[in-house]
């Protein structure tokens, strides 16, 4: 009966039900199960088109994955832009961002950002897929085959077998014999027609050739999944399929910039026990800020004072870009904040809130907790309280925890006019910033807790007539080409020394991580595959996993 379904399958082109969803294949006798991948990228395939058009092969894979038409490329403004697109490459085979790779041309060597009062300066490499799963199994097979020659023979030259393809049809054919015939561990294979098409007629629904090449790599997909279920041990292999593009592009034919057309990717995680997921999360613009790009709130009325008798509370979603070593270490500079008080970063991890003790203090505050030591978003939040003139009693939330609540005998100064400033100063670490919230109370504990993962705050908010300041780093919150509208009506605007950088990402603040309304960057590749592969993941990669969220689901042989 497993034959002849195996053989209906294989007869039906049209692959209604992918081969490797069709049958449940319990363990059998003693033997282990064996964890494999198939890492399948689609060079150029646009999210939406691929939402729009849906092909055959992957609609019916749709059940049995955890999947999104949402993915964002890297952010690629001033990085390479040919046709091989080793900034993205890796990014996808690393899960380290651009800015710490520094990949930029085909040779894969890192662009330096050459240190002339360091002569011992060395290049720093970040371990390939390739790297991580030898390092874990040393006797695991490797089987990459793309088009691309510098790409694997720059940055794949570790797998075991690495082949450069003269086309689809080439790749297709190695691929699927093996699969039949091989016993790799792991196995990537690149696609480039849609990419080709796309550059020619543009990337597009209303260009057919580059529609009939997502059909036509849709059909390869499916031989590979029939070659999967047709194994010999198929009934002793779990197989994790994963269906990527690198980048989107432009209806022109053009794709290295940074417009949402061009950064629109996919993914799609498919193992046939996984119960359906679309991953719909949601982007959010932010500004850059380092020692040369810095904004201002003017504050002559005091607003944002946190000094003698006064009350604040501090909310902040940033994330950080490594500095020029590849590291988010930092001296001891403020990210942001005025005479009375500041949030600072030190070392490598410590995020720092100070205050000084004022014409009536004893002593300053000097408070740190571990945060901000890696590129993923996180929320801070620091909330000021002034129970007698001369005293402080203060609250600190990283990520919606409660890190520190305390007392002082800190006063603040008794007049704060300065500026509330941003960046600017001598910072190694640059970073994101996309709202930035301050409220003239000490909020509830559960406040916070609640407000840890809100963006878009709005009048409803049970707190909102203590919003004094309110600032979205996004294009529509911009008066003029420098300047950020106080959300709150009255309240003073934000001023930058020059027109900001904004860029658009991904939201992975600490909740979204966990529930899965996520939009997937390619930093995000490699650690699924790591994971289901039971390789650790280094602590210093920028992706995450979410995969082990669903980990239940791949116990279907529990009870069996």
């Amino acid at each position: 009966m497993f034959v002849g379904l195996i053989m209906c399958l294989s007869s039906c082109k049209e692959y209604d039900t992918p081969a490797a969803i069709a049958v449940d294949m319990p363990e059998t006798g003693d033997v282990a199960v064996q964890r494999r991948v198939l890492w399948i990228n689609i060079d150029g395939a646009v999210g939406a088109v691929v939402k729009d058009q849906m092909p055959n092969t992957l609609k019916a894979m749709l059940p049995h994955s955890k999947y999104t038409f949402a993915g964002l490329s890297d952010n690629r403004s001033a990085l390479n832009t040919d046709a091989e697109d080793c900034t993205n490459w890796t990014t996808l085979l690393t899960g380290a961002v651009a800015a710490k790779h520094k990949v930029r041309d085909n040779s894969y060597i890192p662009d330096l950002d050459v240190n002339p009062n360091n002569p011992d300066q060395e290049v720093v490499y970040y371990p390939n897929i390739i790297s991580h799963i030898t390092e874990a199994f040393p006797n695991a097979k490797t089987l990459c085959v793309t088009p691309w020659k510098t790409l694997n023979e720059n940055m794949l030259n570790n797998t075991y077998e690495t082949i450069t393809s003269t086309s689809d049809e080439e790749t297709r054919d190695l691929v699927v014999n093996s699969l039949k015939n091989a016993d790799m561990y792991f196995t990537l294979a690149s696609f480039k027609g849609m990419l080709e098409a796309g550059e020619v007629g543009g990337f597009t629904t209303s260009n057919t050739n580059y529609l009939q090449a997502l059909n036509t790599i849709d059909g390869y997909i499916g031989e590979c999944l029939e070659a999967i279920n047709s194994r010999e041990n198929a009934q002793q292999e779990d197989w994790l399929v994963v269906v990527t593009s690198d980048h989107g592009g432009k209806a022109d034919g053009s794709w290295s910039g940074t417009s949402v057309a061009e950064r629109n990717s996919f993914c799609l995680f498919y193992y046939n026990h996984y119960v359906e997921k679309e991953l719909k999360g949601e982007t959010m613009y932010a500004a850059y800020f380092d020692r040369n790009n810095s904004a201002k709130i003017e504050d002559p009325l005091q607003l944002y004072a946190a000094g003698e008798g006064r009350t604040l509370s501090v909310e902040f979603t940033l994330h950080l870009d490594p500095g020029p070593d590849g590291s988010y270490s930092s001296g001891w500079n403020r990210m942001l904040g005025k005479r009375s008080w500041g949030v600072y970063r030190q070392y490598a991890d410590q995020t720092i809130f100070r205050m000084e003790a004022g014409e009536h203090g004893i002593s300053p505050i000097q408070t740190g907790i571990e945060g901000y030591g890696n590129s993923l978003w996180h929320f801070y939040q620091l909330g000021i309280a002034s129970p007698t003139t001369t005293t402080k009693s203060y609250v600190i939330f990283y990520d919606g925890e409660l890190k520190v609540r305390a007392n002082s005998n800190t006063a603040g100064y008794i007049e704060d006019k300065d500026n509330l400033n941003i960046g600017g100063t001598g910072i190694p670490t640059p970073y994101y910033i996309t709202e930035l919230r301050i409220w003239d109370t000490m909020l509830d504990e559960q406040v916070y807790v609640d407000n840890s993962n809100l963006l878009n705050i709005t009048s409803s908010h049970p707190q909102y007539k203590h919003l004094i300041g309110y600032w979205k780093f996004n294009p529509d919150a911009f008066i003029d080409d420098r300047t950020i509208k106080n959300e709150i009506e009255g309240m003073p605007n934000l001023v930058f020394n020059a027109a900001p950088i904004l860029a658009e990402f991904a939201n992975t603040l600490p909740a979204n991580r966990k529930s899965g309304d996520l939009i997937l960057e390619n930093t995000m590749i490699t650690p699924q595959i790591l994971y289901w592969l039971n390789v650790g993941q280094p602590t210093d990669m920028d992706g995450f996993n979410f995969l082990e969220y669903y980990n239940l689901e791949e116990a279907w042989r529990v009870g069996e």
